[in-house]
Parts: C-alpha cells; sequence; structure tokens
C-alpha cells in the first residue's frame, strides 16, 4: 500500500527521530466568558411532570423473559465457496462482528449464483444476511402451480411494507420446521397487597426506585441548569450542549466527576411512542397507571444492573413501558415475533411470524436484524390481528439501557464560571441528536432513545426562556443520571504537564474542552496543546467555536470535509489528512516528555483513517517500516502516551 506524503522540515528528519521544538508563538492564554448561542428551533413534544398516586387492588397476566436464539453452522456451504477464485471470495477481511461464526463477503455475484442458484434470495443471502449463512440451513420450495396452493394473503398495510419482506411462495400449507419454541413465563402482575397501599408515580419525569444503576446507589434526577444549541440552522446533525446540576449529588465514596470522564443517563421511552403501544394493544386508559405488584422468579429485569434473584415490587404498567423495555432502538428477535405469531387471529399474519421464526424464513429474519432498527409499534402495526398481552411482550423486550456521554468541561472548575448564582456545581455535555428513517407516513424521521430525549428537554427550556418564562424555577426539568465512566482511557491518562494533540471529529471534540479550559489554568502549559477539529461545515457544525480563550485560532485546526472548490477540482478534507500535514508537531509530542495524543471520535472512517495517518507519519518521520510504525504506536498506547476512544 503506497504511503501519504508527509512533509519534510527542519525539526522532523528519519536521522533526527526525536526533533526539536517547531517554531511556536508563547501564548498567554485566559479563561473565556460565556457567550449566548442561537436558539433552539425545534419541535419535539413535551413531557409531563405530573404525578399520580394511586390506592386500590388489581389483578392481571402472566410475564416471561426471552430464551436466547441458537446459533447456526454452514460447513458445506463455506467448503463450496472456498473453492472460488480469492477475487470473488477474501476470506481475510474482518468485517463487523455478528452471532455466527463463520463470515462470507462476496464481490463476485455470479460465482455465488453458479453455487446456489440464480433466485434473488441466494444472492441476498451473502450480501446483506447476518454473517454467517444460516440462512441456508433450509430452503423453502412448494409448487406454486399446485392446484392446491394456497398463497398467503400479504397484509396490505404501510407498516408492513416498510419491512420489505422476501417471503417468496409462502402459502398456508407450507411445511415449516425448527421453529423458536414460544419463551416461558416467569414474571406476573398480581393485586397490591392491601387496599390502604398508597403508590405515587411520578412517571415522566423521574424513574422509579427500582432502576438502580449500580446498587445501593440510585439515579440522581439532577436539575437542568441550561440548554443550548450547538450546530446552527442547516447542520446536517444537531448538537445540544447541557448544564446539569450536581451540586446535591449523593457521596459515593470519594468518586468524583472528572474531566474527560463520562456520564450515564437513563432516558425514558417519549409519552407518545408508549400511549402507540397501549392504543395498538387495546390496553384500556384506566389500566395503564394502575399500580399493580410485579413478581418476578428469576433475573435481573427490572433493573439495569441488579443481581438475578427473584423480585416483588409496585410499579405500573405505565413505568415498565416507559423506563424499563427498549421498544425503538433493538432488532426484533424470533423470542418478539414467536410471541406475536403467538398472539395473531388472521391465519395469515399468523403464518408469516412462524415463517420468520423458522428454519426456512432464517434468510428473511436476517434481513430484518441488519436493516435499521425497527420498533416494536412498527410490528403491532404490520400485523394488526396480534395483540399479545402486555406481559406476554414484556418477556422478550429487551432492558432499557443508559446512554453515556463525556463531559465538556472541567468539573472542578464550573463554580468559578461568570454568573453564576450561589455555589452550585455544574457538568457540562454536548448531545448530538440521532435521526433515523421511520415508517409512519406523517413522520418519516423518529430520534434516538438518548438523544431525543435530551432534545425535548432541551426544547421546553429554550421555548420558557423565549417566552420569558424562568425554566429553571417553573417547568424543574430534570436529568435521569449517574456517575458513570470516570476511569475510561481519556479521563484515566489526562494529567502531566506534556504537550499534548488533540484529534477529535462531531462531538468527539467535546471532551477536549474541558481538556483546554482545564490547561488554561497553568500558563506554563497553554502553548503545549493543540487541537485538530474536523467538521463537515465549518459554519454550521463546528462546536464550541470562540470558548477556548483569547489564543483559541493558534491552538486549534478546523478540518471540514464538505467539498470546497479549489481551483480546477472539488476538495475534500479529513481529519486525518491534517494529521498528515502537522507531522512535525504529531512527531514531537508523541516523543517528548510526557507527550500525549487523544483521538476521540467514530471509529468507522475517523477513527481508522487517524490511526493509518499516524502509522505514515511514524514511517516517514522516523524512518520506520510498517511493522515497526505498528508496534511503535501499540507501545506508546500501553504507555498511555496513546489513548483513543473511539465507537
Amino acid at each position: 500500500m503506497a504511503n501519504h506524503n508527509v512533509p519534510s522540515t527542519s525539526t522532523s528528519h528519519p536521522h533526527d527521530p526525536i526533533p526539536s521544538d517547531p517554531s511556536l508563538p508563547q501564548l498567554s492564554l485566559r479563561p473565556v466568558r460565556s457567550q449566548s448561542q442561537p436558539q433552539l428551533e425545534q419541535t419535539s413534544p413535551k413531557s409531563s411532570g405530573e404525578s399520580i398516586v394511586w390506592s386500590t387492588n388489581s389483578s392481571d397476566e402472566s410475564v416471561g423473559t426471552p430464551v436466547t436464539e441458537p446459533d447456526h453452522a454452514v460447513d458445506e456451504v463455506v467448503d463450496k465457496l472456498q473453492d472460488l477464485p480469492a477475487a470473488a471470495i477474501n476470506f481475510n477481511e474482518q468485517p463487523r462482528q455478528r452471532r455466527a461464526s463463520t463470515t462470507l463477503i462476496s464481490d463476485s455475484p455470479s460465482d455465488i449464483r453458479r453455487i446456489l442458484g440464480d433466485g434473488e434470495t441466494a444472492t441476498k443471502l451473502i450480501s446483506q444476511c447476518c454473517g454467517g449463512g444460516c440462512c441456508l440451513l433450509k430452503t423453502l420450495a412448494p409448487d406454486a402451480s399446485a392446484p392446491g396452493f394456497l398463497p398467503v394473503v400479504i397484509p396490505d398495510n404501510v407498516a408492513f411494507r416498510s419491512l420489505d419482506l422476501k417471503l417468496g411462495p409462502l402459502s398456508l400449507d407450507s411445511e415449516l420446521t425448527d421453529t423458536t419454541p414460544l419463551p416461558p413465563v416467569n414474571l406476573s402482575f398480581e393485586p397490591l397487597p392491601s387496599k390502604d397501599t398508597k403508590y405515587v408515580s411520578e412517571v415522566h419525569k423521574t424513574p422509579p426506585k427500582y432502576v438502580q444503576p449500580h446498587p445501593p446507589y440510585e439515579v440522581y434526577s439532577a436539575p437542568l441548569f441550561h440548554a443550548r444549541e450547538l450546530t446552527k440552522p442547516g447542520a446536517e446533525k444537531r448538537t445540544i450542549h447541557f448544564d446539569i446540576d450536581v451540586t446535591d449529588y449523593p457521596d459515593e465514596g470519594g468518586v468524583d466527576f472528572k474531566v474527560g470522564g463520562a456520564v450515564g443517563i437513563c432516558p425514558p421511552n417519549s409519552q407518545e411512542i408508549v400511549d402507540e403501544l397501549f392504543d395498538v394493544l387495546c390496553i384500556p386508559k384506566f389500566v395503564r397507571d394502575r399500580p399493580v405488584t410485579l413478581k418476578t422468579t428469576t433475573g435481573r429485569w427490572p433493573t439495569i444492573w441488579g443481581d438475578d434473584q427473584a423480585r416483588e415490587l409496585i410499579t405500573t404498567r405505565r413505568e415498565l413501558l416507559t423506563w424499563c423495555v427498549d421498544i425503538q432502538s433493538h432488532p426484533p428477535t424470533k423470542n418478539l415475533l414467536r410471541v406475536l405469531a403467538e398472539y395473531a387471529d388472521a391465519p395469515n399474519e399468523k403464518k408469516i411470524l412462524t415463517y420468520l421464526c423458522s428454519a426456512q424464513g432464517q434468510a428473511a429474519f436476517c434481513d430484518l436484524r441488519t436493516t435499521s432498527h425497527l420498533t416494536v409499534a412498527q410490528f403491532l402495526h404490520a400485523f394488526p390481528s396480534s395483540k399479545p398481552l402486555l406481559p406476554a411482550l414484556l418477556s422478550v423486550l429487551t432492558q432499557l439501557m443508559p446512554r453515556f456521554y463525556s463531559l465538556s468541561n472541567d468539573p472542578h472548575i464550573s463554580s468559578a464560571r461568570e454568573g453564576l448564582p450561589g455555589k452550585r456545581r455544574l457538568i457540562e455535555m454536548a448531545v448530538t441528536i440521532h435521526e433515523t428513517p421511520d415508517w409512519h407516513p406523517d413522520q418519516p424521521v423518529r430520534t434516538g432513545v438518548g438523544s431525543g430525549f435530551m432534545e425535548r428537554l432541551a426544547h421546553q427550556f429554550i421555548t420558557a426562556e423565549n417566552e420569558g418564562i424562568d425554566p429553571r424555577s417553573i417547568l424543574d426539568l430534570r436529568v435521569p443520571m449517574f456517575r458513570g465512566l470516570m476511569a475510561n482511557p481519556l479521563s484515566k491518562q489526562f494529567g502531566g504537564e506534556g504537550p499534548m494533540v488533540l484529534i477529535g471529529a462531531g462531538v468527539g471534540m467535546a471532551p477536549f474542552r474541558g481538556f483546554i479550559l482545564n490547561r488554561l489554568k497553568n500558563a506554563n502549559c497553554a502553548n503545549k496543546i493543540w487541537l485538530i477539529q474536523g467538521v463537515r461545515d465549518s459554519m454550521l457544525d463546528e462546536l464550541y467555536s470562540g470558548e477556548l480563550g483569547d489564543h483559541e485560532r493558534e491552538i486549534k485546526k478546523v478540518v471540514q470535509s464538505r467539498k470546497v472548490k479549489t481551483g480546477e477540482s472539488n476538495e475534500v478534507k479529513y481529519v486525518q489528512d491534517e494529521v498528515r500535514v502537522q507531522a512535525d508537531i504529531v512527531w514531537f509530542v508523541i516523543n517528548a516528555l510526557d507527550g500525549r495524543i487523544f483521538v476521540c471520535g467514530s471509529s468507522k472512517g475517523m477513527g481508522e483513517g487517524v490511526e493509518q495517518s499516524l502509522m505514515d507519519v511514524a514511517m516517514q518521520k522516523g524512518g520506520l517500516s510498517r511493522e515497526q510504525a505498528k508496534e511503535f504506536w501499540a507501545r506508546k498506547k500501553e504507555d498511555g502516551q496513546y489513548i483513543a476512544e473511539t465507537w
């Protein structure tokens, strides 16, 4: 592979592996004052903060837990594929890991068709299956021209068409084998222990007490102190900055927030999505908030990381759907489809759902697993005759897990910020709003669970401010959070007085803001830090512009990936390109005493590209071979000088 050119200068040369300090201006930096930012324009739904008090008896159905699905092998298919020319199949590449034991990649669909046949399913199997060829275990090939053939009628609704299922010649009489067994039930809803029992639910404001991140500690509902949008209208991805008040956060044995650390946010499912599920399941409104006793015989649900044990607790159906199950960001499982099939009244819908749980429908199931994540409501709308009992549905849904966000400030100096009333302690973070296509015709895009929740809070806060209302005293908006990864690589390795190169793209820039503000406290270190920030469009997406000190331009280089007309060509630059341009500084820092290089951002594209650019710098500036360069950076990573936090 050809190396990218890295410039050679008098300060860095193959015969001078530890170069001299590049000529840099001596800076005298001062902490920056907070500035007003553009307001957030968004029409996200609001959440209610009402409390519900109940004292009643009720009874209900039973609930179960999911069963692990079996993996399948396809050795004979692999044997056939290995006979193909090397150009057709590359067994040495490493795609993203899947559950199946063998990964098949094809560059030649004609060769695959020569072995597996000319059917569409065979070609699609290799190009889009879950990775192991398990779709070939059994095939369904009934004679569609036979007199007794009874084709399955396809449900005629928008939700079903959005699934884009390839069913083939499926009939009502098709024999299906190895169907996933119905998951067992080991949870139940029972009446309250006595008529005098009272239960207060703040389901739209705080999670129930049993949602514990790490026993014996509870989720802390931190007040939202401020919110503002960092990106400008027209940005490809919206990013919002949050100030969260942790002044009264409970003591946890000396563990504290750290610059570069991350906090866990426990987001609820939106009220609209929960109500949609209640409606499509035909659950009466007077039942949704009625307290019940939930009994479990095993497992950790509905806690987050609780022990595997039997539980008995008071809750409501709304609390469980809001805080305890993932209903929109997890790919469908066969257990879920099997429960839907069990409760489907229409023969055609039952057959299709059973087919997806069988060996014959493995290819179609793989297609579902590898497309964008589908919502539970989408399946219920696609198969309208299936009305599973809520406990049966809860038994096969996955736990709603916390989302982690890096701090974008140094928590130990937040109280010194100008204009902060009293002795308040704030943590700050940036959240990029994740959007994905949805099946609803009137709402073609949906937001992620965590980022969507934070966006709804920000919209309420900013709207109130614009209307002259004090959101902190009137709305009392809360962020359910807990002190999370304070020992992650970024926070663990940050420190010392050596030089640093910070390389980040998108919201990966956020933790570096805290690093830089920390360094501003020490004038001797202010001119030993360099930031390479990647954005799509510097006019719209640049985060924290103007908030890194008076000499921000001298320590920061912004690289935008948007095409820029330069002469005869459209130039596209990425962070890794700028790493090669700044090879002198990179090589100086990594060889300096206590020098460190931090990388933060997406692992695909940015993370891989930066790693390759660092290899090129070591090869050309240090005169190393590729293997030596690889070993060089591996050693630096072990020594805590090269820290990469990617996702």
